[in-house]
C-alpha cells in the first residue's frame, strides 16, 4: 500500500470522499510545508464520524476549508476543545463578578460604619442645612 512507498514525499487525498485512511507514515514536510499530506479529517465532516488521522499534515472539511493539523494554545493548556475553554473562561468570569461585588460590598460597609448617627442627631444635622440653606439663597428666592 502507501505506507510501503518509501520515496513518497507528497500525497493530497482531500475532497474525494475516501473513508479509509491509508497507513501512511509521518510523511518529511520540510519540501512541501504543512500541505504533504492533506486528507479529509476536518470537521465539520462529510462523513457521520470524521476520519482520524494522525500522521496527517493537514486536514480539510466538508466546506473545503483545509487547516493544519497542530496543537493549538487551547489543546496545550489541557482543555478538550474551544468548548471548554469557553466554560472555563465563563465560570473565570462569573467568579470575578462576585468577587468585585463582594469587594465593593465590603467597602461600602466599611464607608458607612464610621457614620452611624442617630434619628435626632440626623434630623438636627438636616436642620442646620436647612437653614444654612434658606441664609445663602435668601427666604425669598425661588429655589
Amino acid at each position: 500500500g502507501l505506507g510501503d512507498m518509501k520515496r513518497l514525499q507528497l500525497l493530497q487525498l482531500q475532497s474525494n470522499r475516501i473513508t479509509g485512511m491509508p497507513n501512511v507514515p509521518r510523511l518529511n514536510d520540510i519540501k512541501h510545508g504543512l500541505s504533504t499530506y492533506v486528507t479529509d479529517c476536518g470537521v465539520p465532516s462529510d462523513f457521520d464520524e470524521a476520519l482520524a488521522c494522525e500522521n496527517c499534515t493537514m486536514c480539510c472539511n466538508a466546506h473545503d476549508d483545509c487547516y493544519p493539523q497542530q496543537e493549538t494554545k487551547v489543546s496545550k493548556s489541557g482543555l478538550k476543545d474551544y468548548g471548554a475553554f469557553s466554560g472555563v473562561l465563563a465560570v473565570f468570569f462569573v467568579v470575578l463578578c462576585c468577587m468585585v461585588t463582594l469587594l465593593l460590598y465590603v467597602i461600602g460597609r466599611y464607608k458607612d460604619s464610621g457614620t452611624n448617627l442617630t434619628k435626632s442627631t440626623r434630623r438636627r444635622m438636616r436642620l442646620k442645612d436647612d437653614i444654612y440653606a434658606l441664609s445663602a439663597i435668601g427666604n425669598d428666592s425661588v429655589y
